[in-house]
């Protein structure tokens, strides 16, 4: 009996056991059902609808993909539609005539500076001129290498790589150019401004410099500078880890500078005439490059600028600049689109004389014939000083008969009322000359051989003076001799002629102007717009890497089955190439007034057609914005339903749970008390 009651005890703690097991579970199972909310982690509890939750499952991970997918893209395209309505923007503020003048305003010139009036003395006729901006010009004189004594070239350079020469003589037919001389520049960005000059003075070899500057233009040239870095800003927009507008270099800035081009450099030699032992330098990044002209070159700018353009050419290690020379002008270009690099100059004259012409006096009176007297002429005197000439120095002669004051004699007869009213009237007669190139190579290299050529040019006067020279010559001292004595019927006109002397002397003071081009504009047709995979010339890897299929590439994104959104823009897109070329353009026309019109009526036109394209680009941007935030909406939509559907099947009753949940509990609870109350039986208890 004992071994039948032992196990019948057993067999009721096993059971007491496997009660508190079960209702240990089942609580445990409404309580995760509580927790979790779904009726269980475990799909074989579903049975049937099992293949249904899966793919329910499925479809929420696959549009909570799309929808993070989305998330990711639209802050990118609304960064992207801000900078383009930034660019729109501009493109249409700068189609107004306040941003973008349809002429450049007036130019400002400054008043010639005559190094020497007695020598050059000349003005500016500004209304009569096309200019170019922020020229200096430079307006030298050389005896004529081909006209005649007295006949001067004068060259005109704009210090950009313009000259025009053209020879001139105050003496001959006044100009037919319409009240002054008009000198059209050749070369360089000045190509094309007409000069109207008037002298006052041309007699001997001298400079004269002015400069011309548009105030309305500049400023400008200032606002486009300022809108081209805006718009490199713009395009260089970085959201996050990458550049908006750099396609798939999403590290890379695509945009370098929005005005580069090569450097391009004038040297101009000003003038058209050197002299032995003038030193010109030219220095490139601190290097020099010189050369001092010898007595045997030829006295020409064009040698020397050539010569000098050699030195540069074959300087060790070579330069990375492209140099030519023509014409006194000596053109530095950089050899690449980023290439920069410093350039200075200077001149030293050489010493120069200084020559001068003493005051005639009269070593002989004239005096009446005899009987009444001793029949004498009269004669004047004087000297022409100095050591040497110089080429360019002009001695000149005037001889004035009858006086100035009283140039028809009328207070001489009222003073003289018994003499004849039959004296000559006024009359000044002026011999000049001035030493030429020719002549110096021919001898006249002192003063004794000028006086030779006074002389010569004296005899050529017409009409012919009443006075003689010296025609054998006494060195340096010239006389003349009047051609009658002294009128018995006018006793008290003991002059016969006047005389006055004076030596200008020339002063071939060379200079030399550096000046850096202003940026040039792209060709008036053919805009070099260029296509995938080419890179436009602002691109930053242009200069290294012409061709990259990467910079026009563009993001793309999956937003729902079977549809993939391409988006956003590259700066290498034609509207932007178009946009660039119309503000680069404005910028020639603001450097160039001289061809202001020409420039900006393209740069309208260029502008016009980039807002519009611009805009259209804008639009695609918009719609893609527009379909991302349509396809999020339809998503979040569609994955509420989901979710819906998915809880009708995992979902639980939580009030009829929970009242589950407290009545397992209480059951289980008492299920305990009752076994603490039972005798306090171990396995030991009932196995002993």
């Amino acid at each position: 009996m004992s071994s039948i009651t032992q196990v019948s005890s057993y067999a009721k703690y096993l059971g007491l056991v496997r009660n508190l097991t079960n209702g240990q579970n089942k609580v445990d199972t409404l309580s995760e059902q509580l927790t979790t909310g779904k009726k269980s982690t475990d799909l074989n509890a579903y049975g049937a609808e099992t293949q249904k939750l899966l793919a329910l499952r499925a479809e929420l991970v696959q549009r909570e993909a799309y929808v993070q997918n989305i998330n990711t893209a639209s802050p990118r395209v609304k960064a992207t539609d801000t900078v383009l309505n930034s660019l729109e923007k501009i493109a249409t503020d700068w189609q107004s005539s306040n941003l973008m003048p349809f002429q450049p305003g007036p130019a400002t010139v400054t008043s010639a500076f005559n190094s020497n009036p007695d020598a050059l003395k000349l003005t500016v006729n500004g209304d009569k001129s096309t200019f170019t901006q922020n020229a200096r010009y430079t307006v030298t004189s050389t005896p004529s290498k081909d006209g005649v004594n007295g006949s001067f070239d004068v060259t005109v350079t704009d210090g950009l790589g313009g000259k025009t020469t053209r020879t001139i003589n105050l003496k001959t037919v006044p100009p037919s150019d319409g009240g002054g001389y008009n000198f059209k520049i050749d070369g360089g960005p000045g190509g094309g401004a007409v000069l109207n000059l008037s002298f006052d003075q041309l007699t001997a070899a001298s400079s004269s410099t002015f400069n011309v500057s548009w105030p309305q233009a500049n400023d400008m040239r200032d606002r486009v500078e300022g809108a081209l870095r805006d718009i490199q800003q713009l395009l260089n927009e970085q959201f996050g880890d990458r550049y908006l507008f750099s396609g798939s270099r999403y590290g890379t800035e695509p945009v370098g500078d929005l005005l580069a081009q090569p450097q391009s450099t004038r040297v101009t030699l000003n003038g058209s005439m050197v002299n032995t032992d003038d030193y010109f330098e030219v220095s490139i990044n601190g290097k020099p490059f010189g050369y001092q002209v010898q007595l045997g070159d030829p006295k020409t700018v064009t040698f020397v600028a050539s010569t000098l353009n050699s030195l540069i050419q074959s300087a060790n290690p070579k330069l990375p600049i492209i140099a030519s020379a023509a014409n006194g002008v000596i053109s530095l270009i950089s050899e690449d689109q980023s290439g920069k690099f410093d350039v200075t100059a200077r001149v030293q004259n050489s010493m120069s004389i200084d020559n001068s012409m003493t005051a005639p006096t009269t070593t002989q009176a004239a005096t009446l014939p005899a009987p009444a007297g001793t029949g004498l002429k009269q004669i004047d005197s004087f000297a022409l000083t100095g050591d040497g000439v110089d080429i360019g120095d002009t001695y000149e002669i005037n001889v004035t008969v009858g006086d100035p004051d009283d140039p028809f004699n009328r207070k001489y007869y009222a003073d003289h009322p018994d003499e004849p009213e039959d004296l000559p009237p006024y009359q000044q007669y002026t011999v000049r000359y001035t030493v030429t190139e020719k002549d110096f190579n021919n001898g006249v290299t002192d003063v004794s051989k000028v006086a030779d050529m006074l002389r010569a040019e004296f005899s050529k006067t017409s009409p012919v003076p009443p006075v003689t020279i010296d025609p054998a010559g006494n060195g340096s001292t010239i006389q003349l001799t009047s051609n009658s004595t002294m009128d018995p019927n006018h006793p008290s006109r003991i002059q016969q002629f006047s005389t006055a002397v004076r030596a200008v002397n020339g002063q071939i003071d060379n200079t030399i102007s550096v000046a850096t081009l202003p940026s040039q504009a792209d060709a008036l047709t053919d805009l070099p717009y260029v296509d995938p995979p080419d890179l436009p010339f602002y691109d930053s890897e242009y200069m290294s890497n012409r061709k990259n299929s990467k910079a026009w590439d563009k993001a793309a994104v999956t937003i729902d089955d079977g549809q993939t959104l391409t988006y956003g823009v590259t700066s290498d897109d034609r509207a932007f190439q178009k946009l660039v070329s119309a503000f680069r353009m404005a910028h020639v026309a603001a450097s160039n007034p001289g061809k202001y019109e020409e420039y900006i009526t393209k740069s309208r036109e260029l502008m016009a057609q980039a807002k519009d394209e611009v805009r259209s680009v804008h639009s695609k941007v918009a719609s893609d914005l527009a379909t991302l935030e349509e396809k999020k909406t339809a998503h979040t939509t569609a994955s509420a339903t989901v979710v819906e559907r998915i809880a009708g099947i995992e979902g639980i009753d939580e009030t009829e749970v929970a009242a589950r949940l407290r009545t397992s509990m209480n059951a289980l609870e008492a299920a305990y008390t009752v076994a603490g109350q039972r005798q306090k039986l171990s396995l030991l208890n009932y196995i002993s």
